[in-house]
């Protein structure tokens, strides 16, 4: 019984906790909103807000752009401002070194999110954040917690997986020898006159497997039966198109990899992959 009341005791400190916690979070969001009512009024500028609080003003339009969808990679320049002008976190602009990340996959700031979701390449946008679409209740020793954010954004590129392994080909002067119905990109490096092989043969294949920005994740030797989907299927298809002794590079897309869930912490979500690959036997 007294084990209980102390249950009960500390499950209602807990709850106490966290409506304090909840009650300072909506104070903080009040102080917020005043904040950037008057950052709007003495800046005499025109913002419009969003159904989440987001206030963006758009610096430099472009609709013929292209916009983001999830699993694309977005590049982006940004700047990040207490209410009170200081800046606390920014790109290298001056070094052209934008920020590149998977969208959808890797999160920013909510924001900053919502923000990219809207714009199309080549547009830069000023936006307002309330803590809720900042950092909440993180802290450090530049920006205290529940701080309300100014942030500039210019959102410079967007790359699908197909525009990311194009670039890939171009940039290594690969030869690309077959662009498969199926988005394979199969490039053959060493050929031979011997047998091709066929659906239900095991082959050995000897690979390493890379991402397109050249991190190796895997290599060794493995027995494949072909066309029996012991394999992903870009690895398969690649396989099938080769001859005993020869040797192959294989891009593929990640709906023939691993797709939206990734393997692992090796290979992220939507990502495309690179085996370089030998039929050994």
């Amino acid at each position: 019984m007294k084990q209980l009341a102390i249950a009960v005791l500390a499950a209602f400190s807990l709850v106490s906790c966290q409506k304090v916690l909840e009650n300072e979070a909506e104070v903080k969001y009040a102080e917020n909103e005043r904040e950037i009512q008057s950052y709007i009024s003495g800046n005499n500028m025109t913002f419009q807000k969003s159904g989440t609080g987001l206030y963006y003003n758009y610096l430099t339009k472009n609709p013929t752009g292209i916009q983001a969808k999830v699993g694309d990679e977005v590049s982006i320049y940004y700047s990040l401002y207490k209410m009170s002008g200081v800046r606390f976190d920014s790109t290298e602009r001056a070094k052209n070194v934008p920020f590149s990340y998977i969208f959808g996959v890797q999160a920013l700031i909510p924001g900053m999110d919502e923000a990219i979701l809207m714009m199309y390449t080549g547009e830069r946008t000023m936006l307002l954040m309330n803590h809720y679409l900042a950092f909440g209740s993180q802290s450090d020793d530049i920006l205290p917690a529940y701080s309300a954010v100014r942030a500039d954004l210019e959102l410079v590129k967007v790359r699908n997986e197909d525009r990311q392994i194009e670039d890939y080909i171009t940039d290594k002067k690969l030869t690309l020898t077959e662009k498969t119905a199926s988005g394979l990109r199969f490039c053959q490096t060493l050929t031979t006159a011997n047998a091709q092989v066929k659906t239900g043969d095991i082959v050995l294949v000897r690979y390493t497997g890379k991402l397109l920005s050249g991190k190796q994740f895997d290599a060794g030797d493995i027995n494949v039966r072909v066309g029996a989907g012991s394999v992903i299927k870009g690895f398969d298809e690649g396989v099938s198109k080769m001859k005993i002794g020869e040797k192959a590079t294989l891009i593929f897309p990640s709906s023939l990899g691993y797709g939206t869930q990734g393997s692992g912490t090796a290979i992220r979500p939507y990502a495309p992959l690179l085996f370089e690959v030998e039929i050994v036997k």
